[in-house]
């Protein structure tokens, strides 16, 4: 990693393009810095503690770990 990073301002496009991947994973993923088609990703994710997804793009050099913080658990809940 080392390239481009998504900053605040792309994290709402990188949050939505990755919830879009969830959905339907063999879809095209479209790059949130350059708008590139062929965006990878992949899961991470270390259950049920944290989501955490790579996302490459081989056209601007995005190479990066993205963390979603996952809700604690309620106790006395159903899961």
């Amino acid at each position: 990693m080392g390239g481009p990073e998504i900053m605040v301002e792309q994290m709402s496009a990188a949050l939505r393009t990755i919830a879009a991947w969830r959905v339907a994973p063999e879809a095209e993923a479209v790059c949130p810095l350059c708008g590139a088609k062929g965006l990878t990703i992949s899961d991470h994710s270390a259950r049920p503690h944290a989501e955490w997804y790579r996302l490459v793009c081989r056209e601007c050099g995005l190479d990066q770990m993205l963390g979603v913080p996952l809700g604690a658990a309620v106790p006395g809940g159903d899961g």
